[in-house]
């Protein structure tokens, strides 16, 4: 794709499109495409300079929540139908519990993050073994491996939300759109029910044992209790997954 001439969004002055900082102000850019005459226009534009279209990502003012990875503050950021919290400065996202459940429903939300979010040039290196703690309620969030099979760690607080750093929004989103979302739903769909199948098994052949012991057949101390309690927890969960 050719280099076109845009202006910074930080001091106004005339910049490349393909230049990853602006030569007067030194500001991070990066640049999308317009989703309406396909044009280039730098990221937190409001309108395409080309067409005049509204752009699809619309910035709101700082909140006072503060960044999980580098402690700036996050701002609300609007792609289309997407609201997210995102930090100008380390690039990362924050995702409450409900809006990434729709994202990983939604084909075409995952169309705009994947459109809009530019892929970033990261350096290698060693990754360094982080906890952050939930911008909504401050606790220490969990690391956990997205889908379970993807291999992007991202930071999950169970009552709020998700953080991706920079690129694990894109990663993940990626994964889901190549089907190994749903692979890994129906892959631990498959694991519990070959848990329930086993625990029912050994439910059955303890009863069958009271029963031969002319015993009665309801659960007849805390280990039984929990046998048949872990199975309803089970078919529950795969229950869910369907």
């Amino acid at each position: 794709m050719n280099a076109e001439t845009l202006n910074c969004q930080s001091c106004g002055a005339a910049v490349s499109s393909d230049s990853p900082n602006c030569n007067h102000c030194g500001a991070l850019l990066a640049t999308v495409s317009c989703p309406s005459c396909f044009g280039m226009l730098f990221l937190g534009s409001r309108y395409c300079p080309h067409c005049g279209q509204t752009a699809s990502r619309l910035e709101g003012e700082p909140t006072e929540k503060s960044c999980p990875a580098c402690t700036g503050f996050l701002i609300v950021v609007n792609l289309n139908q997407v609201t997210m919290h995102q930090c100008l400065q380390c690039q990362g996202v924050w995702l409450n519990n409900p809006t990434f459940e729709e994202v990983c429903r939604n084909s075409e939300q995952q169309a705009t993050i994947l459109s809009t979010i530019p892929i970033p040039e990261i350096t290698a290196g060693e990754e360094k073994i982080l906890y952050r703690r939930c911008p909504e309620c401050t606790e220490m969030m969990a690391r956990n491996n997205f889908a379970r099979y993807s291999g992007v760690i991202v930071d999950t607080c169970r009552h709020h939300g998700t953080w991706f750093d920079l690129n694990e929004l894109r990663r993940a989103v990626e994964y889901i759109e190549k089907g190994g979302y749903l692979r890994g739903m129906e892959k631990e769909r498959r694991a519990l029910e070959s848990e329930r199948r086993r625990l029912e098994n050994l439910r059955d052949s303890r009863v069958f044992l009271n029963r031969s012991a002319n015993m009665t057949s309801e659960p007849l101390n805390v280990e039984d209790g929990l046998l048949y309690a872990t199975v309803a927890a089970i078919t529950k969960l795969i229950r869910g997954l369907d």
